[in-house]
């Protein structure tokens, strides 16, 4: 009968490249450029309402609130109904680190836990931006976010956030 020796393979875990080497270097360099390469393109967010809103300007604050539906009424007093953009898209993931604060696994909890509640179910996800200029548009209580500036005059930029 055989036994393993456990000293045999406890020598087997891998070893940190040492900071005066040349590993250390080709790891930092990795990984400095990794993550530039993995930074989003654009550097802009703009949240949006339709041009007939009387609201001219909203803070971060304001907009969680109504995209969180903590509230449904702009601070006029008019009806709020957020359009959201596709779970992986970098405009909802800028939307949801810039304004929410969260990342989508935390929406996804906060969502789970009041629609369980009988509360509120999350704004409705549209494909593209320019859908949701088009709704935003089209609808006097929508406000949506984008990256690119919108060019259309049924719209009107309500907060504008630089990454």
């Amino acid at each position: 009968m055989t036994f393993l020796n456990a000293n045999r393979y406890s020598n087997a875990r891998a070893e940190r490249p040492k900071k005066g080497s040349q590993k250390w270097w080709v790891v930092a360099l990795v990984s400095i450029f990794g993550a530039a390469i993995s930074l989003p393109a654009w550097a802009e967010l703009f949240v949006i309402v339709n041009h007939a809103n009387s609201i001219s300007s909203m803070s971060a604050s304001d907009v969680e609130r109504l995209f969180l539906k903590k509230t449904v009424r702009f601070s006029n007093g008019a009806n709020a109904e957020p359009v959201a953009q596709l779970e992986n898209s970098a405009p909802r993931q800028a939307f949801n680190r810039l304004v929410l604060q969260r990342d989508e696994q935390q929406l996804k909890y906060y969502w789970s836990r009041r629609m369980f509640a009988g509360l509120e179910r999350p704004p409705p996800v549209l494909n593209t931006q320019e859908d949701v200029i088009k709704v935003v548009s089209a609808n006097p209580d929508a406000i949506g976010y984008v990256t690119i500036k919108p060019d259309s005059d049924q719209v009107r930029v309500v907060l504008r956030v630089k990454e």
